[in-house]
C-alpha cells in the first residue's frame, strides 16, 4: 500500500520504498545536472516500488524528451497503463500524469500549464520546474523561460540541496531574455556551489556569445571542459565553442571539434543531431569546404525523415538534406510536417513550414525567394523553439541569401543590424557577405 514519503527536496511523494524514491531523487537530478543515466535510476525505482507513480511517470518525461515517434508511443503505453490506478495516485502524482498525457498528445501549452500547477502546489518540486523550463524552450517561450524559477526561487533556502540547480535554471531564463550581467552573475553562483552543473555552464556561454565575447568563451569552456565533459550535453557546449571560433574566423579549430567531439560518437540523438546540422549549414555560409561529412549525418538522419514531432528537429534535417543535395528528403520532411497534429501543428502553420520551405529554397540556389520568406518570418521565428543563439542561423542565412540575390540595400541594412549588435562579429560577417556574393 502507497503511504506519502518526501523526496530529497522536500517534496510529498506516494510510494512504498523509501530507497525507491531515493532512487528516483538521483534520477531526477541527474536529469536537471544533464549527467550520469536517469533513464536507469528511473527505472530502478520503479522496479523496486511499483506503487511510485512518479518513477513511472519520469520515464514518460524521458522517452518524450526524445521528440521522436518511438518515444512518443513509448511514453503512452506508460501513461496509459498509470491512468488506471490515477483514483489510487496522489494529487503531485495526478498533475504529472496530466502534464505527460498533454505532452504525449502534442499539447505543449497544456503540459506546462499543469507543471505550474505542480509548481504553486509544491515549489520545490524539482522535476516540475525543470521540464517546464524545457518546454518553455521548445515553445520558445522565453518569459516563462525566465519566469517559471523566477516564481519558486524565494522558496529555495542556500543551504538546501537543488538550491544551485535552480539558480542555474533561472540564469538560462535571464540570459534569453537580455539581462546578460544578471544571468553571468546567477550562473557563477550555481557553479559555486555545483561545479559540474552543465546548464549554468551554458547559460555562461550563452551570455558570452551573445555579447560577442568570442574569446572569454573559448577560454572559459576549455577551463571548466573538466566538470561537464563527461555529461551527455556536453555535445551541445562544444557546439557553443565552435560559434565562437567561427566568429574569430578559425575554421579548422570548429571542424576539429566536430570531428572530435559533435559527431566523434556518430550519434542518432536529435539533440545531437541539430548541433551538427546547424555547425555544417554555418560552416558553408562562411565558404568552408566541410568535406565528406554531410554523407554521414544524411545518413543517420534519413531514417528520421518521416517522423516529424518537432519542427525545430525537421528544420534542422532540412539543413542537412538541402546541403547534402537529397531534395528528395528536404520533400518528405515537408509532407511529414503536414501530418502533425496539437502544438507542432499550430507552429508549423503559424511560421514553422514557412522556415522550413526557406531554407530548402536557399539549398536549391533561390536566393530571393528565401530571403524574402526569411525577411518576412523573423518576427515569429521564436515559435519554433531553440535559444536566441541557435535561431541566428535565421539571421546569418538571410544575410547570406540577400547577398546571393544582390540585394544590395537589405545587406546593407542587414549588415548594419548585425555590426551594431554584436561589433565583434564584424570580420565573420565581411567574409560571409563576400562568400555569399560569389553564389
Amino acid at each position: 500500500m502507497a503511504q506519502q514519503l518526501t523526496d530529497r527536496w522536500g517534496v510529498p511523494v506516494d510510494g512504498s520504498e523509501q530507497g525507491a524514491v531515493d532512487s528516483f531523487d538521483s534520477a531526477v537530478e541527474d536529469l536537471v545536472s544533464l549527467s550520469g543515466d536517469p533513464v536507469a535510476r528511473a527505472e530502478e525505482a520503479a522496479l523496486v516500488d511499483p506503487l511510485l507513480g512518479l518513477a513511472r511517470i519520469l520515464g514518460a518525461y524521458l522517452d518524450l524528451y526524445a521528440t521522436t515517434p518511438k518515444g512518443t508511443a513509448a511514453a503512452s503505453a506508460v501513461l496509459a497503463d498509470l491512468g488506471n490506478r490515477e483514483p489510487e495516485l496522489g494529487e503531485r502524482e495526478r498533475i504529472h500524469l496530466r502534464a505527460a498525457r498533454s505532452w504525449a498528445a502534442g499539447e505543449l501549452e497544456a503540459a506546462t500549464r499543469a507543471w505550474e500547477d505542480a509548481l504553486l502546489l509544491n515549489p520545490r518540486d524539482l522535476l516540475a520546474l525543470k521540464v517546464a523550463q524545457d518546454l518553455y524552450f521548445f515553445l520558445g517561450d522565453r518569459l516563462n523561460l525566465r519566469d517559471s524559477a523566477a516564481r519558486v526561487l524565494a522558496t529555495w533556502a542556500k543551504d538546501q540541496p537543488g538550491w544551485g540547480y535552480v539558480q542555474g535554471i533561472y540564469a538560462f531564463g535571464l540570459e534569453e531574455n537580455g539581462a546578460y550581467a544578471q544571468a553571468e552573475e546567477q550562473a557563477h553562483a550555481a557553479l559555486a556551489v555545483e561545479p559540474g552543473d552543465v546548464w549554468a555552464v551554458h547559460a555562461v556561454a550563452h551570455v558570452l556569445e551573445m555579447q560577442g565575447r568570442q574569446g572569454e568563451g573559448t577560454s572559459f569552456l576549455a577551463q571548466t571542459a573538466p566538470d561537464w565533459a563527461a555529461s551527455y550535453f556536453a555535445i551541445h557546449n562544444w557546439w557553443h565553442q565552435s560559434l565562437y571560433f567561427m566568429e574569430l574566423l578559425d575554421f579548422d579549430s570548429a571542424l576539429a571539434l566536430y570531428d572530435d567531439k559533435i559527431r566523434a560518437a556518430r550519434s542518432d540523438v536529435w539533440l545531437d543531431l541539430v548541433d551538427a546540422a546547424s555547425l555544417l549549414w554555418r560552416l558553408r555560409l562562411y565558404g568552408v569546404d566541410i568535406g565528406d561529412r554531410l554523407d554521414e549525418l544524411a545518413a543517420t538522419m534519413e531514417p528520421l525523415a518521416d517522423g516529424a514531432t518537432y519542427v525545430f528537429n525537421d528544420w534542422h534535417a532540412i539543413m542537412v538534406f538541402g546541403l547534402a543535395g537529397r531534395h528528395e528528403l528536404s520533400q518528405r520532411v515537408l509532407a511529414s510536417q503536414q501530418r502533425t497534429w496539437g502544438t507542432n501543428r499550430r507552429v508549423g502553420d503559424l511560421v514553422g513550414t514557412a522556415l522550413l520551405e526557406a531554407f530548402a529554397a536557399f539549398a536549391v540556389g533561390e536566393h530571393k525567394r528565401a530571403a524574402g520568406a526569411l525577411l518576412k518570418l523573423r518576427p515569429q521565428a521564436h515559435a519554433v523553439g531553440g535559444s536566441h543563439a541557435q535561431r541566428d542561423v535565421i539571421d546569418l542565412t538571410l544575410l547570406a541569401a540577400a547577398a546571393a540575390a544582390r540585394d544590395e540595400s537589405l545587406v546593407r541594412a542587414l549588415v548594419s543590424e548585425r555590426k551594431s549588435r554584436k561589433p565583434t562579429s564584424s570580420a565573420a560577417i565581411d567574409q560571409l557577405v563576400r562568400v555569399s556574393a560569389t553564389r
